[in-house]
């Protein structure tokens, strides 16, 4: 099983269920080769469906992110598994749509709204995000130093805007919002679920603080919710086009309604009408960078050998 091209999209397409965004796809023109979960060195992999595009592009979609229901994605080293499989598949590109809830200081100007969609520009590292246990790429140093100044593929927004502005003239999404115009960050939760009221204040304080203390630049502000390992995606050389969906404002910020009442109804209508054939059509179209437009592939640096030989040797 080999393809340039994947996609992780979980949360903007859980409107549907995963054989009813297959049959959509097939009626787009979508062939499904293998639909099957991996055996991996860290236990059964997720569910992987093997596809080929009208164009006769490989493409490999692993629903959700790699998650199982019922399961702890850290303890059941989802992000192993998932990368594990992209990584033997020599995956060149990986596409990613998310959905958050956001967290936006700013009380006049073009906030970020939920129904909004979003291209992130950082985000937080966590001690999750760890190298691919067992293999070369288990650790980047002392062999590589990697750094992260664009996490997301800079020279793939333009590709992502163009698929997604369609959906926004037409009014299924509220308003787009690329890195020029807004400093995305996204933040996964330390916890199970969303955090605490306290947390996102304290995230939104940091943000007023960062924009103000940097006028020249794009204000910032965070998206609290998923994001899969991009530590790792840059150290196996992967592309990432990121999206997000804005599902919600974060706790304990003002807002007219619960959280669920714009969450779900978004879920359930908007973000599914938009993400299935927003999807079809970066797995069918998105280029295949050569590295010289973004920094996914100059940001990893090989150190020199005398570091290596500074440490013990051997396993």
């Amino acid at each position: 099983m080999k393809a340039q091209i994947a996609s992780l999209t979980g949360s903007p397409l859980w409107g549907l269920s995963v054989e009813d965004v297959l049959a959509k796809w097939n009626q787009m023109g979508m062939e499904v080769i293998q639909d099957f979960r991996p055996d991996t060195p860290y236990g059964l992999g997720p569910r992987t469906v093997y596809m080929e595009t009208p164009s006769d592009r490989k493409i490999i979609w692993i629903p959700s992110y790699g998650g199982v229901a019922g399961k702890d994605w850290l303890y059941d080293e989802t992000d192993q598994k998932v990368f594990w499989i992209l990584w033997k598949a020599d995956v060149k590109v990986l596409i990613i749509g998310g959905t958050s809830g956001i967290a936006d200081w700013r009380s006049t100007g073009s906030k970020v709204q939920p129904g909004d969609i979003v291209f992130p520009w950082s985000f937080r590292t966590n001690p999750h995000h760890r190298g691919l246990r067992g293999t070369e790429h288990e650790i980047a140093w002392p062999h590589r130093d990697l750094l992260l100044d664009e996490p997301f593929c800079s020279g793939l927004v333009q590709s992502l805007y163009d698929t997604a502005l369609p959906y926004v003239q037409e009014g299924i999404l509220h308003g787009i919002h690329r890195p020029e115009d807004v400093r995305v960050a996204l933040i996964v939760p330390d916890g199970i679920t969303y955090e605490t009221t306290y947390d996102i204040l304290k995230w939104n304080a940091i943000n007023k603080m960062i924009s103000e203390m940097q006028l020249g630049l794009p204000p910032v502000v965070t998206l609290h919710g998923d994001c899969v390992n991009p530590v790792l995606a840059r150290l196996l050389g992967m592309h990432v086009a990121y999206y997000h969906m804005v599902a919600n404002v974060a706790q304990g910020l003002p807002m007219e309604s619960r959280i669920v009442d714009s969450l779900y109804p978004l879920y359930v209508d908007n973000f599914a009408k938009v993400a299935v054939p927003m999807e079809f059509s970066l797995m069918q179209n998105l280029p295949i960078p050569d590295g010289t437009l973004c920094s996914c592939i100059t940001s990893v640096h090989t150190a020199p050998e005398v570091f290596a030989k500074s440490m013990t040797v051997g396993g």
